[in-house]
């Protein structure tokens, strides 16, 4: 009502209500009871028990069925309650308790009258008849209020479990947003604050997952959470491609620093793509360049074929969708080592070798070249016919910090 959380006291007060009010309505009727008994005792002693167990009766059932509608009735107040503070061990409002107060009804309390019938039928001169005529009023009164006790037990086990399955539905489908409503302070709530826990826990894996993909690339963080992170690495036959922008520096002189960073998203996003379409691994940015890997971490059928078809759509894509950069391309093939390098608490999974080395090379050939991209004419050969026939060979030219001169070749 006056619009705050609940404090902890509240909170105790609200969640043991139908408890107390339970217990409350225990020590009135025994009260009762006790009157009852000593206003009758002058007719007769028996006749003040009969009356006084009367009692005793009517005030169980009417306190069992007084606790059960107070835990339906104060259900919205308990959910605001629980969604601040979950339920605890231990709770008041167990499932055990709900079928105890359901067993009370339906049998106890029943049972009581009939045993006190038959015990003091003889005492009060009752007749097989007049018994008869009471048990059959006691059985019926029996059914109704064990009818009334159990639909209100099974809806208070019942629905809650069934929104719990529901939203393990969901969950399997592959929906990480359900959430139910904590309503019970009991077993219950606990699966229910359980459940939405769990969740939590799922959609903050998903996003580490997703961060992670993104960071290293989907194959390589795929292949970490199946067979774990470990330093070293293997070698593998693999192209590498070099992409590095032509003028960096003089742009970003040249330009505020957000128009920089707009530009240099535009061009990752084509170099991402066109790696993609391919089957190859970006494998890290530097800068304003990139190492793109082709057969590692995953394997692939003609990673040559496949670089330098890669080479020739991203320079054509990044003339025509990023006019504000240019870039060389420099494409090589290889043995190489793949693998995690770096220390236990901080890693990276990176290619090391000739093929890298010499994609970088060929890359500050193509800046001088019109085609803006250059390959190395040992992964022209490794590519199947059709990728060699689109592109030509130029004179043998010995590249910086190499020992022997390199075949260089340019698309046709």
């Amino acid at each position: 009502m006056r619009g705050m959380s609940p404090d902890e006291e509240e909170r105790e007060l609200t969640l043991n209500l139908p408890w107390w009010l339970f217990w409350m309505q225990v020590v009135l009727w025994a009260c009762s009871c006790i009157v009852f008994f000593y206003a009758n005792l002058h007719v007769g002693g028996m006749y003040a028990l009969q009356m006084a167990m009367a009692v005793m009766i009517s005030g169980l059932a009417t306190a069992a069925t007084s606790y059960l509608l107070c835990m339906r009735l104060f259900k919205s107040a308990i959910t605001r309650v629980l969604e601040l503070s979950p339920p605890q061990r231990g709770s008041t409002a167990g499932v055990g308790q709900k079928a105890v107060f359901a067993w009370a009804l339906t049998t106890g309390v029943p049972m009581l009258g009939l045993i006190g019938m038959i015990a003091f039928a003889g005492e009060s001169g009752v007749s097989l008849h007049q018994l008869s005529i009471s048990g059959l009023v006691v059985g019926l009164g029996a059914l109704v209020t064990g009818l009334f006790a159990t639909v209100l037990f099974a809806k208070s086990v019942g629905e809650p479990l069934c929104g719990l399955t529901q939203a393990l539905a969901e969950i399997e489908k592959g929906d990480l947003n359900v959430t139910v409503v904590v309503d019970d302070a009991g077993e219950i709530g606990q699966l229910q604050s359980g459940l939405n826990n769990m969740v939590f826990a799922l959609r903050e894996r998903e996003q580490l997952r997703d961060l992670f993909g993104r960071h290293v690339g989907e194959d390589v963080a795929r292949l970490a959470l199946q067979q774990g992170v470990a330093l070293g690495g293997e070698e593998r036959e693999a192209a590498a491609l070099f992409v590095d922008v032509i003028g960096s520096t003089t742009f970003a002189a040249s330009r505020p620093a957000g128009e920089v960073v707009a530009a240099l998203n535009r061009f990752f996003e084509v170099v991402v793509s066109v790696v993609s379409e391919y089957g190859g691994l970006v494998n890290k940015f530097e800068g304003d360049a990139a190492l793109c890997i082709f057969g590692a971490p995953l394997e692939l059928p003609d990673p040559a074929a496949a670089a330098l078809a890669a080479a020739r759509t991203m320079a054509v894509r990044l003339r025509e969708e990023v006019p504000d950069l240019d870039a060389g391309i420099g494409v090589s093939h290889g043995l190489v080592i793949a693998g995690n390098i770096g220390a236990t608490q901080r890693l990276e999974y990176t290619v090391i070798g000739d093929a890298v080395n010499e994609a970088a090379r060929l890359t500050e050939q193509a800046k001088d070249r019109p085609e803006r991209v250059v390959a190395s004419e040992r992964i022209v050969d490794r590519a199947e016919a059709g990728e060699q026939a689109r592109w030509r060979l130029l004179e043998p030219m010995l590249l910086r910090g190499r020992l022997a001169p390199t075949t260089l070749a340019v698309p046709v």
